[in-house]
């Protein structure tokens, strides 16, 4: 028996349940053989099993903390956390010393969403064990669903000065306290610490989402030795998203003296380029070949004027070199490429002059004469025709797919593979029937021609229990308010290209995903996506949401983001959409705002007044005259990074739309109300938003009052940035 424990002390299963086995083999009934074989089976995946152990080893000594305590772990790790919280509150009962316990019962109550039992809990632990780790992280988390970031980071600093080197927790509070941090606006420190959690724990595929997550769009990034190496690793995860990395990568990039002067001096003067670059060469080369920036280029596209302007001149540089110069040809083939996947990735949003593109007609038709083999100077021809134009529009097109070019593999799976198996996927495609509404087959032609948006992967998570998912979004719902579901019917009114269906399968465990679009071109990209990701309880279907009534069906959840404001009666569509959910249904919809579009809204009067043209050279011809004319002050927002600038069907999407509505909350307020629905919050687009909000308003219910957060967004423009993300339910009778 000795000898069992030790060996699970120390992790070595195999050699426990053997000696545990011995044990039973002379005395069957034994608790102290049965709670080791409970612990073997826990920690090797098997808790279903563990529960049988621990329950008859609790049979053999019911008054026995441990035994307990490994009843509720079992029950915990399979989230049955109701029936956990007892046996944890049982061991600190029958102990009365045991800190673990009462922390342990407090991390179920928070779970459930019980946070006054978790507080106690906690708080009694802390009393019996002050440095007390999971009860110090716990409290830190209960303060920060509660808004109050600042006592949440006390928590954490207290658990991170706690944890030594190594310790299991210390990844997960020097994460918590970077998020608390940059809730509270210290955006370079929490960052840093939430890449020293990475460095703390790289096996959790959580703490580097985490991480990736706070980088979305962020200007700055840590100055701290291992970050660039750390970023580049983001750049190659399968569960992270690339876009959310590109601020972060320039940032870094920018770090540089050098870099970061040629970049202020290409945007200051924008037609001096050519000069610049060459004048400044050197530094120009270092940049270009930049590991961290080849990964930026191959993955996500370019939010940066300087850069782009940059990437302008590389890729004429490089058709100039197709004149003869066979050796240059050859040593820039990495160059090419990755200059032709950043071309694909924004859609041909780079601008080329009439003269350029019938250059690169006169090369595609050069190249079609030739036998295509794998010279390296044959295929950075080709890859620069692919800089200029989809390979699958040109003659190339059948001869490239049937050809073994190993050092072409990525840029032909992205120009030519995956294309046609949208094409053969769109074949497939159920339709309810052709809409009839005049704006939606508007809409629907934008979005056949502009497919929104264009995306290489998506961040991944561990898709939660329905409760949990909305409790986690909806911070100030009770339990009690919230459908316990198991399988949740979802609704995705509008899926586009599918990032809304990633993100929905992604968050709620179990369900089951009806995702509906206008567009057969986004949904065959879509569908491509779902397969490529083992989506298998997702159905597509092209509808109209003026046709979905006819289903006959109804859902526990409709997930509608950004789609409403786009149809000819945003009201009407809520009203259908409302039709559509069961009795304690939930909606989550985004629509824009009136006041945090007001860029938007002048750039489309710009256009207007220029005259530029809905179709690719009319957003190309209007991005040039903004990066080298400069944008009035007024159109600053529309270019910034975080907007949707930077590719063709994005910028199309943003200002040049064929239908937009915009609204104030009150306004909002009124058509839920007229659609028979509930308010039940809005979320922020970044905590520290949320923060300030709940410091500034701390009266009850104020995240669910529409004219109080009016007011906060009249002060705050910002604040939600251009579209609303709003909860909503069937209005429930009074009692």
């Amino acid at each position: 028996m000795q000898q069992a424990v030790a060996h699970a002390n120390a992790g070595r299963w195999t050699e426990a349940e053997q000696c545990a086995r011995r044990v039973l083999a002379a005395k069957p009934l034994d608790p102290s053989a049965l709670n080791v074989l409970g612990t073997v089976a826990m920690n090797t995946g098997r808790s279903a099993e563990a529960v049988g152990w621990f329950r008859q080893a609790a049979s053999g000594q019911p008054n026995n903390p441990f035994i307990q305590f490994n009843l509720g772990e079992a029950h915990r790790r399979l989230q049955a956390y109701e029936i956990a919280a007892k046996f944890f509150q049982r061991a600190a009962a029958l102990k009365s010393d045991f800190a673990e316990a009462y922390a342990s019962a407090g991390d179920a109550y928070r779970l459930m969403g019980q946070g006054t039992d978790a507080e106690r809990c906690y708080r009694a632990a802390l009393k019996r064990a002050p440095a007390m780790l999971a009860a110090l992280n716990g409290l830190g988390l209960l303060r920060l669903q509660h808004g109050d970031a600042a006592a949440a980071a006390e928590r954490f600093e207290a658990g991170c000065k706690a944890a030594p080197v190594g310790h299991p927790l210390r990844p997960i509070l020097l994460a918590n306290l970077g998020l608390a941090r940059l809730q509270l606006g210290y955006g370079p420190g929490g960052l840093a610490l939430l890449a020293q959690a990475v460095e703390a724990g790289p096996q959790d595929p959580e703490a580097w989402r985490r991480l990736a997550g706070a980088l979305r769009h962020t200007r700055v990034a840590p100055a701290m030795p291992g970050f660039r190496d750390t970023l580049l690793q983001l750049f190659d995860r399968p569960d992270v998203n690339p876009r959310n990395l590109a601020t972060a990568a320039i940032a870094v990039l920018r770090q540089d003296p050098e870099i970061h002067q040629l970049l202020e001096t290409i945007a200051q003067a924008p037609a001096e380029l050519a000069r610049t670059l060459e004048r400044e060469a050197a530094t120009a080369s270092r940049l270009i070949q930049d590991r961290l920036f080849r990964a930026l280029l191959a993955s996500a596209p370019v939010p940066d004027v300087a850069i782009e302007l940059t990437l302008v001149r590389l890729r004429t540089d490089l058709l100039n070199l197709t004149d003869g110069m066979t050796d240059a040809l050859e040593e820039e083939l990495g160059l090419a490429i990755a200059l032709a996947r950043q071309a694909f990735l924004n859609e041909y949003v780079l601008f080329a002059a009439p003269a350029e593109q019938a250059r690169v007609a006169d090369l595609i038709t050069a190249l079609d004469r030739e036998d295509i083999g794998g010279q390296a100077g044959d295929l950075t021809k080709i890859a620069i025709v692919a800089a200029y134009r989809p390979l699958a529009t040109t003659p190339l097109a059948m001869r490239l797919e049937s050809s073994a070019l190993p050092a072409l593999a990525e840029l032909l799976r992205e120009q030519l593979s995956e294309p046609a198996e949208e094409a053969e996927l769109r074949a497939q495609l159920p339709v309810l029937k052709p809409p009839t509404d005049i704006i939606s087959r508007a809409v629907q032609q934008q979005y056949e021609q502009s497919p929104y948006p264009r995306w290489t992967r998506c961040s991944l998570g561990d898709p939660l229990p329905f409760p949990r998912a909305i409790q986690n979004a909806l911070p100030d719902l009770s339990a009690g308010e919230i459908p316990d579901l198991d399988h949740p019917r979802v609704l995705i009114a509008g899926c586009g290209t599918g990032l809304e269906t990633m993100r929905v399968a992604t968050t709620y465990r179990g369900a089951s995903i009806l995702a509906i679009d206008l567009s057969a071109a986004s949904l065959g990209y879509a569908m491509r996506k779902a397969r490529a990701y083992g989506l298998a309880e997702v159905e597509h279907l092209q509808a109209d949401i003026l046709d979905l009534p006819t289903l006959e069906e109804r859902f526990d959840l409709i997930d509608s983001f950004g789609v409403l404001h786009h149809m000819a009666d945003p009201a009407l569509g809520l009203q259908v959409l409302a039709g559509l959910l069961r009795p304690d249904g939930l909606l989550f919809v985004g629509l824009y705002s009136e006041i945090g579009r007001r860029a938007v809204v002048e750039a489309r009067a710009h256009i207007a007044r220029g005259g530029y043209r809905d179709d690719p050279d009319g957003i190309r011809a209007l991005r040039r005259s903004l990066m080298l004319d400069g944008a009035p002050p007024a159109l600053d927002g529309v270019m910034s990074p975080a907007s949707d600038f930077w590719t063709l069907s994005d910028c199309r999407d943003l200002l040049f739309h064929v239908n937009e509505h915009r609204f104030t909350l009150p306004q909002i307020g009124e058509m839920l109300s007229a659609a028979g629905l509930e308010f039940l919050g809005v979320q922020f687009g970044h905590a520290a938003d949320r923060t300030r909000y709940v410091a500034q308003n701390t009266r009850s219910g104020a995240l669910r009052d529409l004219a109080r957060l009016h007011r906060h967004e009249l002060e705050h423009p910002e604040i939600f940035g251009d579209t609303y993300r709003l909860w909503a339910r069937p209005r429930r009778p009074s009692t």
